[in-house]
């Protein structure tokens, strides 16, 4: 939470981070669908899976006419990255396809239950 303390996620709206922690699924495999299932949203709910560094990467390294905020927030974003990969087990991203995306960064504990941090983002 630390890393993220300030930072928001920019898309069509600007977001905050949120911390997020759910117990082990029963399942033996942890996949997209119980992502669904945890967000509350109806199974068959499309969900998009992506590296970390894949779905950080533009708020990592902003293009040349991002404005200066976003270049600012670009040291903050990595280190973020960095704390997520140093905390948790294969932590990834996960879209909620809607046009109000929910999106969970999160990972495996040691304990082996899930957390991370939770955003929203505004695609149309």
């Amino acid at each position: 939470m630390e890393a993220s303390q300030g930072l928001l996620m920019m898309s069509e709206t600007d977001a905050p981070f949120e911390f997020y922690y759910h117990e082990k699924p029963k399942e033996e495999e942890f996949t997209g669908e119980i992502m669904v299932e945890w967000d509350g949203k109806p199974s068959g709910t499309r969900v998009q899976e992506l590296a970390l560094e894949d779905f950080l990467n533009r708020m990592i390294n902003p293009h040349a006419e991002a404005d200066q905020a976003a270049k600012e927030a670009a040291p903050r974003f990595k280190h973020l990255l960095q704390k997520l990969n140093e905390l948790l087990q294969n932590p990834k991203a996960y879209k909620i396809s809607d046009v109000n995306m929910p999106v969970y960064l999160i990972g495996k504990t040691p304990a082996g239950d899930y957390a991370g941090l939770k955003t929203l983002v505004v695609e149309t």
